[in-house]
């Protein structure tokens, strides 16, 4: 008997792209905070708030565009664009996760 297989579960990724990382800096500046405060804020370090201001931190998680976005009451659609990118996972991904969750007989 042949045994069935699930098609690997499709997975949606939201990333933001920074705008303009200077528009970030301006506006934490306004707001009063310095970079640790706001990466405090954010529960982020203050390299990774240094990084967005500086450019070289392009791509964010969701979570970490919305928190900065908040914390300096900005429309987060002002300062990141949305992307969404959908995963399959790979065949040898699916089965290392199939061996690491498998009970040892």
């Amino acid at each position: 008997m042949m045994k069935r297989t699930r098609p690997p579960q499709l997975r949606r990724e939201i990333w933001m792209q920074v705008r303009d990382p200077g528009q970030i800096r301006r506006w934490r500046k306004q707001r009063g905070y310095t970079q640790r405060e706001l990466a405090m804020l954010v529960r982020r370090s203050q390299t990774a708030i240094y990084k967005v201001e500086s450019g070289q931190l392009r791509n964010l998680s969701e979570a970490f565009a919305m928190a900065i976005s908040n914390r300096l009451d900005v429309p987060w659609e002002d300062l990141f664009a949305a992307h969404e990118q959908t995963i399959t996972p790979s065949v040898s991904t699916v089965r290392h996760a199939k061996r690491r969750h498998a009970v040892p007989a």
